[in-house]
């Protein structure tokens, strides 16, 4: 496979990375949660504030790894950047490379959320 091949392939597994960073929020939601969500409070909703906070780092990380994608796939594009040489033998070879190299890309992306989580922790808003 060459190189263009392996950047195409490797821009999808990030995209699809990138993807279930934009679904987690949504998706992890339940009834309980929607709930407290949509409950009144003196003052301010914690549980909003919660959700917030973890909305805001997995649409950081989900837009970060959607532009990792395009940049990828810009770059595989371009007619020639990189020379028409194989890089892998073997296709199924390039295919476990591509995913192991997304998880790994979405494994860093996991420890960039759980530092920005703890980032909007920390610096809480003052109220008036």
């Amino acid at each position: 496979m060459s190189i263009q091949g392996f950047l195409n392939l490797f821009s999808i597994v990030v995209g699809f990375v990138a993807a279930l960073f934009f679904c987690v929020g949504s998706a992890l939601l339940t009834r309980k949660s929607i709930g407290e969500l949509a409950g009144t409070y003196w003052d301010s909703n914690p549980h909003l504030a919660k959700l917030l906070r973890a909305l805001k780092a997995e649409y950081f990380c989900g837009g970060l790894a959607l532009c990792v994608t395009f940049l990828l796939q810009f770059l595989a594009n371009v007619p020639g950047l990189f020379p028409d040489i194989q890089v892998f033998g073997d296709a199924l070879f390039s295919a476990i490379v591509a995913l192991i190299s997304g998880f790994l890309f979405g494994a860093l992306l996991l420890l960039l959320r759980r530092k920005l989580l703890t980032q909007l922790t920390t610096t809480e808003p003052t109220h008036r």
